[in-house]
């Protein structure tokens, strides 16, 4: 199966990674190239939306970490939404979504992220 990688720019200097199909030994690379292509110390917030992956291996959990990771080296935002049961049950089963910002969808993520914008801004609304 293939992948596809669909980036968009976010306000806030973010990117959204949209993929469909299969991250997998054979397509990971595909989105580290990507990844390298379009994320760098510029972007303050990607977000991965996972609502046409369905199906995700070790590589491709591997490529995702990375992208946290690099987040994270210059105090990034990194969010997961849209994470299909299939997916969700692979970040279940290595227990790695602790510590992670998984939503189930774009709405409880915009509700997220404007309550961390009315905390920066002093009213808790």
């Amino acid at each position: 199966m293939s992948l596809t990688i669909d980036v968009r720019a976010e306000p806030h200097e973010g990117k959204r990674i949209s993929l469909a199909g299969s991250l997998d030994t054979d397509t990971a690379q595909q989105l580290q190239e990507k990844v390298d292509q379009t994320i760098d110390s510029t972007v303050h917030m990607v977000i991965l939306d996972l609502h046409r992956l369905e199906f995700l291996s070790s590589a491709g959990i591997r490529v995702i970490f990375k992208i946290k990771k690099r987040m994270d080296e210059h105090e990034g935002k990194f969010m997961m939404v849209n994470l299909q049961p299939q997916v969700r049950k692979v970040f279940d089963i290595i227990r790695a979504l602790e510590g992670m910002n998984v939503f189930r969808n774009q709405e409880e993520m915009d509700e997220y992220l404007a309550a961390m914008q009315n905390k920066v801004l002093g009213g808790d609304k």
